[in-house]
């Protein structure tokens, strides 16, 4: 039984025990291990651990057993194949609770999983070197955005199921109080901002330090002139103006840390010409450097002047993700990195390096990588100590991200080898975890790549199926086109949710910041091309000024992004046009194109945020505030981890209804349905013949009544004389009968019968038999029938009278329309071939798995009906095996299937 399974098991099983873990890390059950604590052995809580992961592994196969129908055989070595995945990651993340490493088992397992599964699908299903290649490549893309994906989740299940520190807070010494040079870039600044930042920044209450401005390239005297006005004989204040100068802000800041920081100076601190810093800063960060090996110290950067305005609101939000998860998760492996703000450099550990990169756009993340790489940790503080302003125009953020993303791209380029696992250079002293955690951040900006290719792919496909192309870009069709999807739902639902926990916002808050996350999804994408494509990048500033207020420049700056949205939502609505609707592949394209959707929304929305004054923004804030406080004491019946499970168990039984159909359906039975009279059309006739004409000259049919086919077992009653007499002698022969046949006619328009039908059994057993000859002649006769002996046939006086509007539909969880269909036997007694051509992806792949396996087809049903919806014949095959399938591409996907009965 062990080695009873196949790929689809394995398959299945992860995605439901996925499904369950999400449940559980979404509810309070994430808080087990992290308020209770076992014995203190890690050899006690992994025992303990495996036992949770057992008791989650059988779960998921009770309901995969239950849905789909899987054999209970074959889940079960899933079951232990993914209980050893499940322990190997709770051995390895001592610091993660059970639900946790469950749930990144669980995921892993999943993407694996489908990986494997879409390989062997994509090998079996080309014919053609064109269609091997575009499925490699497709495949190429699902394991990349999987990996960017599972490296999303593996931050935020640390986050919300995290149950230990994995490292200790270096001590802080609040005597340990060096000079500190504060630096302040700027360029093109509003000078009104740049003093006000100056004069927060002359607020700090600490005993040493000095402020250095350094202004590079600002060409208008009015814009820099005032700042140095101001700055003039300020005691702890230098200004300096520089123009022109290289290197962008990292050349500014090389300058000061070279030419105008004093000597004394141990600690450089950086500042954004917006932050306003509170008083307390220094006092509260420098004190960590009183442990030799800090290099530097990030805090968390805040912002202001954002309430009251709903957009604003939804852009702090979706930085807030940044540094509540990623942050946060990577502190507790030494691998932060430094944003350029609100953070403070150890001055030997910068010079030491040789000062800021001027070739990099990113200069503070990638220094940050080469103090890590000499031996230094970086340390992140999760509080604010300063507030700086939302970008104020689209613009301005579209700005901002590219420039992030641009430089992760150099980072990459850069220091690559660095982080690969095999470099074990002298003067690399990165660690396993800063490798990855380096690595998976330049990583994950090819995320909105990964979309835009898709998103391309998409519109590939639609034209190829609007065109009845015969060629086949990748099977996507079933499930394999939906866990990727539902992967991706639930990283989204899990990192809205990490936000929430930590925030304690509102869904739609959390829902806002999505769309401002997903509005600049073009661009970051662009920003990988370009980043790829060229080595040299330009430094644009962050604008802190709206720009022109009009429609046409805010649906100008998304040009691209509404092109996209517009195809694909015309895609979709090709497909919905289609005879036969991919409804599975066209949800996929509408979800596909609201992302790009969001791009002009945040762009028009931003336009109506810029246009309300800041104190009217200030006093809706306040309305809107007590309004949700109102709100939250009605609903505070129904806590917030209930609701999110909620929505996660809403989310897998639609998934569950898309990927397995078959268990929302019909029970796992492999007995034949029941068809009474009633199931059949009002006015159906019904006739009998028993033997075939080439058993016996003058075979016919004969009327009979009260048919009924239960289980295997067909009663009816006669009053045929003939008909009583041939199953009289057939019972007096030992009961058996070499073949019969049931004929349906149904009523035509006309009132006539049209419609004829013939359901023919190659054999049959007499079990009961009751004649009454007394008045009219009538008997009651009951036959057993074989499990898989059916075939659609019109022999006898109802050759060629079929209907011409009649359709054959084959179950194998879901229906699905099929052709030339035909039954054969070579001998009576011999196995019964089935034979029939569809174009149905779904069906061929459940045909395709079981081909070549032990385990035969449990259920096929075999039903014709006719374009009014009158079913006219309905059969249940059981244990069926596959003998051939062979699929077609001349105009669009089909195959010919051939199953066989056991005989």
């Amino acid at each position: 039984m062990l080695l009873n399974f196949n790929l689809y098991d394995l398959y299945v099983l992860s995605f439901v025990q996925l499904i369950v873990s999400t449940v559980l890390v979404l509810s309070p059950a994430r808080e087990i291990g992290i308020r209770f604590r076992w014995t203190g052995s890690r050899i006690t809580e992994v025992l303990v651990g495996a036992v949770g992961a057992v008791a989650i592994s059988a779960v998921a196969c009770v309901l995969t057993q239950v849905l789909w129908g899987l054999p209970i055989g074959g889940l079960e070595t899933g079951a232990y194949l993914l209980v050893i995945v499940s322990v190997a990651v709770i051995a390895l993340q001592p610091e993660r609770n059970i639900v946790g490493s469950v749930f990144y088992a669980s995921y892993a397992s999943a993407s694996l999983s489908f990986i494997v599964w879409a390989a062997l699908i994509s090998v079996k299903a080309t014919h053609s070197i064109g269609e091997t290649v575009t499925a490699s490549l497709v495949l190429l893309l699902d394991m990349a955005a999987l990996l960017v994906w599972m490296s999303n989740i593996n931050y935020q299940g640390d986050v919300l199921c995290r149950s230990r520190r994995g490292r200790p807070l270096p001590k802080a010494d609040p005597s340990y109080q060096p000079m500190v040079s504060i630096h302040i870039p700027a360029y093109n600044e509003p000078p009104e901002l740049l003093i006000e930042t100056i004069k927060a920044a002359e607020r700090l209450d600490y005993p040493d330090f000095e402020i250095v401005v350094m202004d590079n390239n600002t060409k208008d005297p009015a814009v820099w002139g005032p700042v140095e006005e101001y700055c003039r004989d300020r005691p702890r204040v230098r200004f300096v103006h520089v123009a022109p100068w290289p290197g962008y802000k990292a050349g500014a800041c090389n300058l000061a840390l070279r030419r105008y920081t004093d000597p004394r100076a141990e600690i450089i601190g950086l500042i954004d010409a917006d932050d306003l810093v509170q008083p307390h800063y220094l006092r509260e960060t420098v004190s960590y450097f009183s442990d030799p090996g800090v290099g530097f110290v990030q805090t968390f950067e805040g912002n202001r002047d954002f309430e009251g305005s709903p957009y604003y609101t939804a852009c702090v939000d979706s930085y807030q993700a940044f540094y509540l998860s990623n942050m946060s998760s990577r502190n507790e492996r030494n691998t932060v990195p430094f944003v350029g703000t609100m953070g403070l450099f150890r001055r030997s550990a910068l010079t030491a390096i040789g000062g800021w990169n001027e070739w990099c756009i990113c200069e503070d993340t990638e220094a940050s990588l080469r103090v890590l790489k000499e031996g230094w940790s970086g340390l992140y503080i999760p509080r604010c100590f300063g507030r700086g302003v939302v970008p104020p125009s689209f613009a301005g953020m579209l700005t901002q991200r590219h420039r992030w993303c641009y430089g992760a791209m150099q980072i990459l380029r850069l220091h690559w080898r660095s982080l690969m696992p095999w470099d074990r250079s002298p003067d690399n002293h990165l660690t396993a975890a800063q490798r990855r955690d380096y690595l998976t951040a330049s990583l994950s900006w090819f995320r909105d790549l990964l979309m835009l290719a898709f998103s391309l792919l998409l519109l590939a496909i639609t034209g190829l199926l609007a065109t009845h192309s015969g060629f086949a870009v990748a099977p996507l069709d079933g499930s394999r086109s939906l866990l990727p999807l539902s992967l991706i739902v639930i990283a989204t639902i899990c990192m809205m949710f990490a936000l929430r926990h930590w925030t304690t916002m509102s869904f739609r808050r959390a829902l806002l910041s999505l769309i401002i996350s997903l509005s600049v999804t073009f661009v970051i994408a662009l920003g990988c091309i370009e980043g790829i494509a060229r080595r040299d990048g330009v430094f644009l500033r962050t604008s802190k000024s709206g720009g022109r207020r009009t429609i046409f420049t805010a649906l100008r700056l998304t040009r691209w992004e509404t092109v996209l949205a517009v195809a694909l939502y015309v895609s979709a609505g090709l497909l919905a046009g289609l005879r036969h609707r991919p409804w599975l592949l066209i949800i996929i394209i509408f979800v596909q194109a609201t992302v790009y959707l969001c791009g002009p929304i945040a762009a028009v929305w931003n336009l109506r945020a810029q246009t309300v004054p800041g104190r009217e923004r200030a006093h809706g804030f306040a309305d809107r505030r007590l309004r949700a406080q109102h709100r939250q004491r009605t609903r505070a019946l129904l806590p917030r981890p209930a609701a999110a499970a909620l929505a996660a168990l809403c989310v897998g039984g639609v998934t569950s209804a898309f990927v397995a159909p078959v268990a929302l359906l019909h029970a796992t039975s492999t007995t034949r349905a029941a068809a009474s009279p009633q199931s059949l059309q009002a006015g159906t006739e019904v006739y009998l013949k028993l033997g075939s004409s080439a058993t016996g000259a003058g075979r016919a049919y004969y009327p009979v009544t009260s048919a009924r086919l239960s289980g295997l077992t067909l009663s009816f009653d006669t009053s045929s004389l003939v008909l009583l007499g041939e199953v009289l002698r057939a019972a007096a022969d030992g009961g058996r009968i070499a073949q019969v046949s049931l004929a349906f006619r149904t009523p035509g328009p006309n009132g006539r019968p049209a419609t004829e039908r013939v359901d023919t059994f190659t054999t049959a057993v007499v079990t009961s038999f009751t004649e009454h000859l007394s008045g009219t002649p009538a008997g009651t006769v009951s036959l057993t029938l074989p499990a898989a002996s059916d075939t659609a046939s019109t022999p006898g006086p109802l050759q060629g009278a079929g209907p011409s509007d009649a359709k054959v539909y084959v179950t194998m969880g879901s229906s699905y329309p099929v052709t030339a269909v035909t039954l054969s036997q070579a001998a009576p007694g011999t196995p019964l071939d089935l034979s029939f051509t569809t174009s149905a992806l779904p069906l061929l792949q459940s045909i395709f798995r079981t081909q070549g396996a032990s385990a035969a087809i449990p259920v096929l049903t075999l039903t014709v009906r006719t374009e009014a919806g009158g079913r006219v014949l309905w059969h249940t095959f059981s244990g069926l095996s596959v003998s051939s399938l062979t699929e077609t591409r001349s105009r669009s996907l089909s195959g010919t299937a051939t199953l066989a009965s056991a005989g």
